[in-house]
């Protein structure tokens, strides 16, 4: 028996907005370096004693009721500095009861003096940059910090969203305790009115930590940092923070329509075009993640970043040295590519980036070249007949093949990839040729014992349609299976002689001629 051809039974049955993909599991780490920086920073900012005093003795102090006013305040310092030393030699104590003291004098009548609060917020910051940061909810710390947000003294309140941003970065069950707390409101008004430069970095750092995550945190609590956020790029601020205020807009645009609605029209894609004119490659990659969440969407957002005039960009950032920013331009593109055919011409209209996706998908980094075969599978499911032949003329055929030689490839971007090849076969005949000329045979071959069904199914079916192998007449026949339940084709003769009559079926098919794979000009 030579191989069984099965009724063509899995058509084109994916949607195009079942084929935009959504990124999954992309909560991103916090940039521990740039917090531990910005500690140490504040660790070296104030003198030491002179009589260095023991962490007992201060703890005493603070423990005593006896103490004065003068005694805590010199206690709370001490605590501090030694708290704030950069070998972090005293911070294993702090579950000896400091850390209550240290939340207490936040609220305390009796020593709620300005220095006092503000030496035990500080403390508080250091100690929750550590593991230790489950310790400083514990003490209760997440509702006295929420309330001095709004304290008049404006270095008290960063302080306050100092420590609160270092115990959100722990992870989403410490962030839905601080949004449970209804700090977005009052970090909103520091974000409107933040006194100075220093407090409004903070303010935005914080906030992005709020944002991210997964599970992303309701919609209803982080929506009314979008808009002041938005604002926030049209004023002389810092590099830093117009970093922060774009991871913030990315995480808040990562998810449904709706999540991205509410970023996409606060009208900042123009603000993001114009960013995206400077060329800081920073703000780049962040940029095209943020467009590509939008094209994410539906229809009427990938328009509108269309209109932006994304596009006239995407071969600049494809020949971009960054890593990151080719891939989120794959990413982006990819989207595109599921849109309408108004728009999926748009984007193959722009040849030059065109051909830069089909370089990356032979030559770049995996985690790229991924994308970039992603925006390839998609204009050939999602393209019409014009926008697959000039995909073709492009040299993009021969990427969608080669992923049929991968080994270990993602399943869905293999059998993606067994959709695009039929769809180029059934464009022309002349795709045959080049489909043996990228040895796509061999691969079909070596596929036939892929442990998938869907997978053997589309490849069976590729080969019976396109190549003529002889059928067994009984069409109900199933392949045996060796004893790890795997197809047992490649194994026994079965294979060989299947090869030998594709081989020899291509060779007769004298009516192909030369077909030119040189790229578009």
């Amino acid at each position: 028996m030579v191989l069984c051809r099965r009724k063509a039974k899995f058509k084109q049955t994916i949607t195009a907005d079942k084929g935009r993909r959504r990124r999954k599991n992309m909560t991103l780490s916090i940039r521990k370096q740039k917090k531990d920086l910005q500690l140490k920073k504040k660790r070296r900012v104030g003198s030491r004693e002179r009589n260095n005093p023991t962490f007992s003795n201060l703890k005493a102090i603070l423990f005593s009721p006896n103490s004065s006013e003068d005694d805590v305040i010199y206690a709370t310092q001490g605590i501090r500095r030694l708290f704030s030393s950069e070998n972090n030699l005293h911070i294993q104590e702090v579950n000896d009861g400091i850390i209550s003291i240290l939340v207490r004098n936040l609220t305390c009548n009796i020593y709620q003096t300005t220095i006092v609060i503000y030496e035990s917020v500080w403390a508080l910051t250091n100690i929750a940059s550590t593991s230790y940061s489950m310790d400083v909810v514990k003490a209760g710390a997440i509702r006295p910090l929420v309330d001095l947000l709004v304290h008049d003294d404006a270095k008290i309140r960063e302080q306050a969203i100092w420590c609160l941003g270092n115990i959100a970065g722990e992870g989403v069950y410490l962030r839905d305790q601080i949004l449970q707390e209804s700090a977005i409101e009052s970090l909103v008004m520091n974000l409107n009115d933040p006194q100075n430069m220093s407090l409004l970095g903070n303010a935005v750092w914080t906030t992005s930590n709020l944002c991210r995550g997964t599970p992303s945190p309701p919609k209803y609590m982080t929506a009314p940092v979008i808009q002041p956020l938005v604002s926030l790029l049209d004023r002389p601020i810092t590099k830093e923070i117009v970093i922060d205020i774009l991871w913030a807009l990315s995480y808040l645009s990562d998810g449904d329509d709706t999540k991205i609605e509410l970023v996409f029209s606060s009208g900042v894609t123009h603000k993001l075009m114009r960013l995206l004119e400077g060329g800081f490659i920073p703000y780049k990659k962040m940029i095209i993640r943020i467009l590509g969440n939008f094209v994410s969407g539906n229809e009427s957002h990938t328009q509108g970043v269309i209109d932006s005039g994304v596009l006239d960009y995407l071969a600049g950032l494809m020949g971009c040295q960054s890593r990151q920013v080719r891939k989120e331009s794959c990413w982006l593109a990819s989207n595109i590519a599921c849109g309408s055919q108004a728009q999926i011409t748009k984007l193959v209209r722009k040849k030059l980036a065109v051909q830069q996706f089909v370089l990356s998908a032979m030559n770049d980094y995996w985690d790229v070249r991924q994308e970039a075969i992603w925006t390839l599978t998609n204009i050939c499911m999602y393209g019409n007949r014009t926008h697959v032949l000039s995909l073709v003329q492009a040299g993009g055929f021969e990427p969608l093949v080669m992923v049929l030689s991968l080994q270990d490839v993602d399943l869905a971007l293999l059998v993606a990839a067994l959709d695009a090849v039929k769809n180029v076969l059934e464009m022309h005949h002349q795709h045959l040729r080049l489909f043996e000329e990228y040895d796509g045979i061999d691969y079909l071959e070596e596929l036939q014992v892929h442990p998938n069904t869907v997978v053997y199914d589309k490849v069976v079916d590729l080969i019976g349609e396109f190549f003529g192998v002889v059928e067994d007449e009984d069409q109900n026949l199933v392949p045996e299976t060796n004893e790890n339940d795997r197809f047992m084709f490649g194994i026994s003769g079965q294979t060989k002689t299947a090869s030998n009559g594709l081989a020899q079926h291509l060779q007769q098919m004298s009516i192909f001629g030369h077909v030119s794979t040189n790229q578009l000009s």
